[in-house]
């Protein structure tokens, strides 16, 4: 097992219910860049708690899920059982368990990175993942746009100072803090055995309630009721009289880009 700790602890009810899925349009990207097939499998690291295996899991005859963090794995079971789901292997491991797990995983068409690769060693990662994907298969990393970094809109600025308050400057990441190197995404690819790669960039808005709004902040590595400890009420409470004043007790407009990397192993 790796030496994951607590990044995403006390967040797993949270994130199956408030942690924003991707679009039936990305779903749709990868079935038909990569011709996935009802014979296919899937590879779906850092899976969370499904919310790509679950809506892929009916396309192929089977997704392999992998998170780090057991309580994701336990709720993304619950999940898929909710929806008749018989698919879906769910295992307890991260990028740092594939060299030990190997042979045990097979080979895969396809393998999805849904809003993780910024916490694995990219470089290795990849490395790793190349010996695991056939032929003609290939890997999407993709990930949707964070409260920390949007500024779209007044309420985002206010929830980012709230944290800043209870939980201090740098940004928080379960019991540690976040610290990734700042080199994209594509600087690893390009630099890997993989050949063609393309990118895709959706555009949503949408309009969120503020019960919604909080659950996601829970679902977060940086402000989960792990991280918030004793301070979670408090924090609760001041969150939602600062949206209040800002006339967002009921709902709020929220818009970003879910975003996402496809790379081939072969250039055809």
């Amino acid at each position: 097992m790796s030496n994951y700790k607590d990044t995403f602890k006390g967040s797993a009810r949270y994130y199956a219910r408030y942690r924003e899925g991707y679009p039936d349009e990305f779903f749709e990207l990868l079935k038909s860049k990569f011709n996935l097939a009802e014979n296919d499998r899937v590879l779906d690291l850092g899976c969370g708690t499904g919310q790509i295996a679950v809506p892929l899991a009916g396309s192929v005859k089977e997704v392999v899920a992998m998170d780090p963090e057991p309580e994701m794995i336990a709720e993304g079971k619950e999940q898929a059982t909710s929806g008749s789901l018989n698919n879906i292997t769910w295992i307890v491991g991260g990028s740092e368990d594939l060299p030990d797990l190997g042979d045990k995983l097979g080979r895969f068409k396809l393998v999805t990175i849904g809003t993780a690769f910024h916490w694995m060693d990219r470089k290795n990662t990849l490395d790793e993942l190349f010996e695991l994907i056939s032929g003609d298969g290939g890997i999407a990393i993709a990930w949707n746009d964070s409260i920390w970094s949007g500024n779209a809109h007044k309420w985002q600025t206010e929830v980012r100072e709230i944290i800043r308050k209870y939980l201090g400057e740098e940004r928080r990441a379960g019991s540690g803090t976040y610290n990734v190197v700042p080199i994209k995404h594509e600087e690893f690819i390009a630099e890997s055995s993989f050949k063609k790669m393309e990118t895709w960039n959706h555009h949503r808005v949408r309009s969120v309630t503020l019960d919604e709004l909080i659950g996601n902040l829970y679902s977060t590595s940086m402000a989960n009721p792990f991280v918030l400890g004793e301070k979670k009420d408090a924090f609760e409470s001041e969150l939602r009289q600062a949206l209040a004043r800002l006339n967002y007790s009921d709902s709020f407009r929220s818009e970003g880009d879910v975003e996402a990397i496809l790379a081939w192993k072969q250039d055809a």
